[in-house]
């Protein structure tokens, strides 16, 4: 494969995970707040399900896209593993949003957060830009 196709297919990778980092962030957002909201009011139980199944779309999007830019780099697979998890522990914590495992599905929150903001200021810095 010529160097050119390859980095061209790098950059398509790379723009495609910026913006599922962006968009896991945004539902990452939302479902703080409507959380927040469902903890003090009893209400948005179908905004926060809506944002967690967003949540799923987003989080597999970005695994493929850093699988994508890890396979045309051959290197960077550690992100693809992190995104993963976020991904894969995604549904885990759908499993675990009610009655009495709701107390295992707060702290495994920060699981996700934590995951998708160290993907997000990866794929943002100039680490992800190399070539």
């Amino acid at each position: 494969m010529p160097e050119t196709n390859a980095g061209t297919s790098a950059n398509a990778f790379l723009t495609t995970a910026r913006g599922f980092a962006v968009a896991s962030v945004v539902v990452v957002i939302v479902l703080f707040v409507t959380a927040g909201e469902l903890v003090q009011l009893h209400e948005l139980k179908d905004v926060h399900g809506g944002a967690a199944i967003a949540l799923h779309v987003v989080t597999a999007g970005l695994t493929a896209a850093l699988a994508g830019l890890a396979f045309y780099r051959r290197r960077g697979w550690w992100t693809v593993v992190v995104a993963g998890i976020a991904f894969v522990y995604s549904f885990i914590q759908a499993a675990l949003g009610e009655g009495d495992t709701l107390k295992f599905h707060i702290p495994g929150a920060l699981l996700i957060v934590g995951t998708i903001v160290w993907v997000t200021a990866w794929v943002f810095s100039s680490a992800a830009s190399d070539r």
